[in-house]
């Protein structure tokens, strides 16, 4: 196994059946392991309380700016990626700030979408690397 790098989240029924588990490449590896730093909140994986990403504690700060917002994200992303991504170096970590009108039943909601870029350098072989995602904040909401 070692060497090797897996789909996220991992099928264990087919490990006990002796069956391969789907590998992926190692670029696709670090893509899965920042989504997974991104959306985990600190205090939620048991065995390491600082795993995750400080932003999430903000989230529901509608007095923040778009900018306040932005450099907190970039900030935490980063902080989270160095810690615990180390076959990525030269890390740099760029977020956009938006509001978007999203039509979810039965109301319209407005909320901050934030677009974060995570680029930088794999270590093992010095190819460029970049992964790119976005998700939705800030839970106001009207009719």
């Amino acid at each position: 196994m070692k060497g090797k790098y897996y789909k996220l989240p991992m099928d264990f029924s087919q490990l006990l059946q002796k069956k391969d588990v789907p590998a992926v490449t190692l670029e696709e590896s670090v893509a899965q392991h920042i989504h997974l730093l991104i959306t985990t909140v600190l205090g939620e994986n048991k065995d390491d309380p600082q795993y995750g990403c400080q932003w999430w504690d903000s989230d529901f700060d509608i007095k923040a700016s778009n900018n306040e917002v932005k450099e907190q994200v970039e900030n935490a992303v980063k902080m989270s990626v160095v810690k615990y991504e180390k076959r990525l170096s030269q890390i740099r970590v760029v977020a956009a700030v938006n509001q978007e009108e999203l039509m979810l039943a039965p109301a319209r909601k407005m909320k901050k979408k934030i677009r974060v870029t995570v680029s930088g350098t794999l270590a093992k072989n010095n190819n460029p690397f970049q992964y790119t995602s976005y998700f939705y904040i800030s839970p106001l909401s009207y009719d």
